[in-house]
């Protein structure tokens, strides 16, 4: 199916569920990263989505600035620009609530056992099955945000063998979710409309309409993590997160909290 065709698919997919703040939608066979071609572009109008959707990608990235290639048919490359009108109050907790319109989005196809990992991993069964990179800029008195989403639809033995030696998560893709069909189409047009579902009551309410979620779905809580920045590598126990998004951990009697992008954090068996 030819990039015309598969805009054409997912233009009449969302028009058929309601979805009516998408302004513009761009298929690439292959692209250097989706979050980087929305963030060279122009934003559109305020509370509407421009979508970037790639069957591949060959410098895509992760958290913390990490390089992540991915090969055509092993996930979903997703990236949707959006413009506030005004900065939201909770823009520091944007990506946790991100991963909530996710895990709904995932859930109303089938999906169970999804958690997520502080501060933007997507959980299944313990292993990772993806992740959420939130770029932003500021435009007049608002905020265009790209929200890029990667997904494993599948995982190459390869894969799985690279990143044991590295001691990472186990990768997980979507066939052992739960899904009863998982077609690239169908997952990445339900992702768009929970994301332009999810955007505008961010906008209004900010992190309290996902919050509730956001702490059901949380794997770390109770749990014993290491966390190491430039300073030092401690270890404590998971204590849910602030109201401001940063992740509350228990060490020698006191909280610490750790904030995003300031820290690496893994957990401790």
């Amino acid at each position: 199916m030819n990039a015309p065709s598969c805009v054409e698919l997912l233009e009449h997919w969302l028009h058929d569920r309601g979805v009516a703040n998408v302004a513009r939608i761009e298929v690439f066979e292959s692209i250097s990263s989706t979050n980087a071609h929305l963030m060279a572009a122009t934003p559109v109008m305020a509370e509407h989505a421009v979508v970037c959707l790639a069957m591949a990608q060959s410098a895509g990235r992760g958290r913390r600035g990490r390089p992540w290639v991915s090969r055509r048919g092993d996930g979903i490359y997703l990236s949707v620009g959006w413009t506030f009108k005004e900065v939201p109050r909770d823009i520091a907790c944007l990506a946790l609530a991100v991963g909530v319109m996710v895990q709904r989005a995932l859930q109303s196809l089938g999906a169970r056992g999804l958690r997520l990992k502080w501060p933007n991993d997507l959980i299944l069964n313990g292993g990772k099955l993806g992740g959420v990179l939130i770029e932003m800029r500021t435009v007049s008195a608002g905020a265009y945000v790209v929200i890029g989403v990667g997904l494993n639809l599948q995982v190459p033995a390869e894969t799985t063998a690279m990143v044991r030696s590295l001691g990472g998560l186990p990768p997980r893709d979507l066939t052992t979710s739960g899904i009863p069909t998982v077609e690239f189409w169908s997952v990445s047009a339900t992702l768009i409309q929970h994301l332009c579902a999810g955007l505008p009551t961010f906008a209004a309410d900010g992190f309290d309409s996902f919050r509730h979620e956001w702490h059901t779905l949380d794997c770390l809580r109770d749990d014993w993590v290491e966390w190491s920045s430039d300073e030092a590598r401690c270890t404590g126990i998971a204590r849910g997160i602030g109201d401001d998004g940063a992740l509350l951990v228990e060490s020698d009697g006191r909280v610490h909290r750790l904030v995003a992008g300031e820290v690496s954090l893994r957990t401790v068996a």
